[in-house]
This record gives structure tokens, C-alpha cells and sequence, in this order.
């Protein structure tokens, strides 16, 4: 009886001895994904001009991944290796190229070698996220304007605007592309074309670059054809107007001038003036 008790003893002791040793722990963790990390995005749209609407989609380009995102604040649908990873945003625009970082306006179908003056407002930008393997980081992404807008009126004065029955003109020394990284225009000087529309004694047009090129020369070029099949056409350097151009899109730039329409075949329908209405008084001398 007494041995007994000395080997159940024994035994319990073992036992006890056993289940301590088998005593492991699981690793305890954050999320599913302990070797990776998680991003979510805030894209702040404050720096845009008035009157620019949110964009209602963006593009996000993560780790070779990108991304089509609808709302502000969006988790990424995929985990990224721990460490430093750069994230670039812009919104889709129609007659916008974007590759290695770089948006360029696409040609104008229209125009054969000129760019399209009409691309869309484009927004973009880049920021770091430190990612931390089996954790979410939140990083807010500023989205700036990217393209500015320059808007032009040529005021009728005197003659009759019946007789004008056809205007081309061009802007000359504009950018053709922009770093979404670091805002600079980059690219060779191109020209855009400038759709004047006749209406209440008025010629208005609008056109939307990345910018001026530095140390090319802006050139604005109009050729006016009047009824009788005679034909104007002036050139004007705009160069000094736009040497800061580049410095605030989110402000217009408008330019106002005046016109004369001859009567019958007398000459003179020449651009007198353009003027800066936004930004002081420009006069690029035209007579």
C-alpha cells in the first residue's frame, strides 16, 4: 500500500513535470498580416483654385500597384514590406498622359502639333509612408493644382465684327508636361492653340497648361480673316507677362485686348493692346 502511494506520487510529480514543459505560448499579434503592414490615405484637395471641384476619383501608385480610389479616406487593398514607401496620387484627366511620374497634355486631334487646350484640371502629389510590419499607418497625401488656367477677351472697338469670319491663334513657350513629385514643368517649349469664340462683340478664348517654360519665349500669334478674304496677323511677346506664371496656378491668369475690324478693305484690324486685368497693368505694346 505504501508503494502505491509512492508511485501515484511519482507519477502526479512527473505529470505536473510534463505539462510545464509543454507549457508554450502562442506569439500574440496586431493584425492577420504580422510581417507586413497596412496603409490607409487621406487625400487633402485643399490647394486647389475656386471653383475646382473635387475630383470625384483619383489614381494611387503604391510599390509597383495601382490603385483607383473614390473617397477621401481609403485603406489600401493590399500590404506593403516594411520600411520607407512612396506613394504618388493624381486624378485621371481626359487629355492627360501620366507615366513615371510625369503628366504630359496630350496632343490637340484638331491641331496637328500643338497641344490640347483643353485637358482638364489636374491634381497631384507624393508623400512617405513609414510602413510597420503588423500595423496600419495613416499618411495624408496633399494634392496641389498642377495646371493653371489663362483666359482671354478681345473687346471689338469699333469697325464692324460682322466682317471677322475666322481667328486661329496660338500661345507659344507653354510646358507640355509637369513632375507630379515636385511641381516643375518640365519638357520642351510647345504651342497651344487658342479657340476664340465671337460673341456680343467679344472674342474670348480659354486654355489650360502646366505651365511656362523657363527662358523660352512666350508668343502669342493671331491671325484674323475678314469677310472680303483679307487677312491680319500679329505677333506679340508675352514673355515678361509670363515670367511668374509658374509660381501660382491656383489663381486665373486673364488677359484682355482690343481689336479693330476694318470696314470694306481698309487695313488696320490689328490687336491694339493686352493687358493683365488680374495682375496689374501689362501692356504688351501691339499696334
Amino acid at each position: 500500500m505504501k508503494d502505491m502511494k509512492i508511485t501515484i506520487t511519482l507519477l502526479c510529480i512527473c505529470a505536473t513535470l510534463f505539462l510545464a514543459g509543454c507549457d508554450v505560448k502562442d506569439p500574440i499579434y496586431n493584425t492577420p498580416h504580422p510581417d507586413k503592414g497596412a496603409i490607409v490615405i487621406t487625400a487633402d484637395w485643399t490647394q486647389r483654385g475656386e471653383g475646382i471641384a473635387t475630383p470625384a476619383k483619383y489614381i494611387l501608385e503604391a510599390a509597383g500597384t495601382s490603385f483607383t480610389l473614390h473617397e477621401p479616406v481609403a485603406a489600401l487593398a493590399g500590404l506593403f514590406v516594411p520600411g520607407r514607401t512612396e506613394l504618388l496620387g493624381y486624378n485621371p484627366a481626359e487629355h492627360v498622359t501620366v507615366k513615371d511620374g510625369v503628366a504630359t497634355v496630350d496632343n490637340d486631334p484638331d491641331n496637328a502639333g500643338l497641344q490640347h487646350p483643353d485637358p482638364g484640371v489636374l491634381l497631384g502629389g507624393t508623400v512617405t509612408a513609414d510602413v510597420v510590419a503588423d500595423d496600419t499607418v495613416s499618411v495624408v497625401l496633399p494634392m496641389r493644382q498642377l495646371f493653371r488656367k489663362i483666359a482671354f477677351e478681345v473687346a471689338i472697338n469699333g469697325g464692324d465684327s460682322r466682317r471677322i469670319v475666322g481667328i486661329e491663334a496660338r500661345l507659344e513657350g507653354v510646358a507640355p508636361s509637369v513632375d507630379l513629385r515636385t511641381g516643375e514643368v518640365t519638357g520642351s517649349a510647345a504651342a497651344v492653340p487658342v479657340p476664340f469664340v465671337l460673341s456680343a462683340e467679344k472674342l474670348t478664348g480659354t486654355v489650360w497648361v502646366p505651365g511656362m517654360i523657363p527662358g523660352a519665349v512666350q508668343r502669342m500669334v493671331v491671325a484674323l480673316t475678314f469677310m472680303d478674304g483679307m487677312k491680319d496677323m500679329v505677333e506679340t511677346d508675352f514673355s515678361e507677362m509670363f515670367k511668374d506664371f509658374n509660381t501660382d496656378k491656383l489663381h486665373p491668369m486673364r488677359l484682355t485686348g482690343d481689336v479693330y475690324a476694318p470696314v470694306n478693305s481698309e487695313t488696320g484690324g490689328t490687336i491694339i493692346g493686352w493687358t493683365e486685368t488680374s495682375g496689374g497693368d501689362v501692356n504688351a505694346g501691339m499696334e
